[in-house]
């Protein structure tokens, strides 16, 4: 019993030994300088957690497993860190969507590899995750069917390893001005008012309003003459040129003619004025927010929009606010003086704006 227990112990030791081929990364490669950022993790996403990612040809019948000593994420995460020589503020993760070797045995006991070995760039900050780039790699080799041409494939893995850093520094290093994690300021360029014509739509810098632009259905239940629909909007574009993060804005300022009615008994120049004060407070508000937003900085693209869009949506409602208390002071323009009132308020408010300030 003691002999064959011995033999049992010596049968499985020899298995180990002999089913697997294991080897370390090591920093080999002194060509490759990375003095642009922080390789700060690795994270294995091949839905292979075990340290091996393929099988090698020992002899004709048999193969072995190959892997990491230390398994794939540790052991590639040591390795792209030992390259760390640049920005500790740029900081990357790395992910492997991909590790596999394989090998097929020809008639001519000829063995034809193959390596493949995917990964992502992400770069990281407090805030945010972003990918920036996809780097493919892949190997096909030739060898005999000699255990000795092994450490030949262990270099063709660790020249595909290699070339996914190689590629990561490449990419940063010819994109670096127009990449967000390397941009040192923010900017808001305020672009020229939106005023394409439009059946539905009349907008603010085309011209004033007219009793034709009221085509809405007649709300007859309302014991108000008329009502228009003013409001205002802009379109962005973030991008990030020469290091500076760029948001330009586009405002527009506008009536919904569909949205607008009037009753025909009212369509007076008077009753008319009365609404055109509606577009022009809606355009005041407009210039109030452009003037705040133009002076944002903030150190993301997410950052720098997010905080514009907060704004908006302040001044969308300071500026239904300041409709309606128009509407109640002037009881809807019957209140004469109360009206001339709030006419040279406003339009001393619009005139005081420096524009070249807020479009420069």
């Amino acid at each position: 019993m003691k002999t064959i227990y011995i033999f049992f112990i010596l049968f499985f030791v020899q298995n180990s030994l002999f089913g697997q081929y294991l080897f370390a990364l090591g920093r080999k490669n002194s060509t490759i300088k990375n003095t642009d950022f922080e390789v700060i993790g690795v994270r294995n996403s091949t839905k292979n957690s075990s340290k091996y990612f393929g099988e090698l040809y020992v002899n004709e019948r048999q193969k072995q497993k190959v892997g990491f000593e230390i398994g794939i994420e540790k052991s590639i995460e040591n390795y792209y860190k030992s390259y760390n020589l640049g920005s500790k503020k740029v900081k990357v993760l790395v992910n492997i969507t991909h590790l596999n070797i394989s090998e097929d045995l020809n008639n001519n006991k000829q063995i034809s590899g193959n390596i493949k070995y995917d990964i992502e760039g992400f770069f990281i900050n407090d805030n945010d995750t972003t990918k920036f780039c996809n780097s493919r790699n892949s190997a096909k080799y030739t060898r005999t069917l000699q255990a000795s041409m092994l450490p030949n494939v262990e270099k063709q893995i660790i020249e595909a390893i290699d070339s996914g850093l190689k590629f990561m520094i490449g990419y940063i290093k010819n994109s670096k001005s127009n990449l967000e994690a390397f941009a040192t300021e923010s900017r808001v360029i305020i672009r020229p008012f939106y005023s394409q014509p439009n059946a539905d739509t009349v907008y603010y810098q085309q011209r004033k309003v007219n009793w034709s632009d009221f085509e809405g259905p007649i709300r007859n239940n309302n014991h108000y003459g008329a009502a228009i629909f003013t409001s205002f909007a802009f379109d962005s574009k973030v991008t990030v040129e020469n290091n500076i993060i760029i948001a330009e804005i586009t405002p527009k300022v506008y009536t919904d003619k569909n949205m607008s009615w009037a009753k025909p008994g009212i369509k007076t120049p008077y009753a008319l004025s009365h609404e055109q004060l509606h577009f022009d407070i809606c355009y005041l508000n407009t210039l109030k927010f452009l003037e705040k937003i133009k002076t944002f900085k903030e150190d993301t693209r997410d950052d720098l929009i997010s905080r514009i869009q907060y704004e908006y949506l302040e001044f969308y409602k300071k500026t239904h606010k300041m409709q309606t208390e128009y509407d109640e002071e002037t009881n809807h323009s019957l209140v004469k003086d109360k009206q001339k009132e709030w006419e040279d308020k406003i339009k001393s408010a619009i005139r005081e704006f420096d524009l070249l300030k807020i479009f420069n």
